[in-house]
């Protein structure tokens, strides 16, 4: 075997490794109105998981639309916005769910209060 089919078969041994730690990662994405977070996407395309929040978020974002007055469907749907994907292990539901439980965990009554009173802004 010459010094350059080791380097080839190194090469695409380092691309297999890498395809392998990717797959092991999933890429956690929170969709947000405004700054308040509505849904948990992971993944991609049809195998990805989408998983709303409970159903106070929906609810606080409502009330903060009425309020700023982006209740119509074009300035409401402006609002929307993606985060940049975040990678965590583990699969694609258990990351989703995770993720979830966390969000509802850090927004507590007083934090969703207060983004409903700055129309949805931090």
């Amino acid at each position: 075997m010459s010094k350059t089919d080791i380097e080839r078969q190194s090469a695409v041994i380092e691309r297999m490794k890498e395809d392998l730690r990717e797959s092991l990662m999933a890429d956690v994405t929170i969709v947000y109105w405004r700054d308040m977070p509505a849904q948990v996407i992971v993944g991609r395309g049809r195998r990805g998981v989408k998983l709303p929040l409970p159903e106070r978020f929906e609810q606080a974002i409502d009330r903060a639309a009425m309020k700023s007055g982006a209740a119509e469907s074009d300035d409401y749907m402006a609002g929307f916005r993606k985060a940049d994907p975040i990678p965590v292990d583990g699969s694609d539901q258990e990351a989703a769910e995770a993720t979830v439980a966390k969000i509802d965990a850090d927004y507590d009554v007083e934090r969703i209060k207060t983004l409903i009173a700055n129309d949805g802004w931090a």
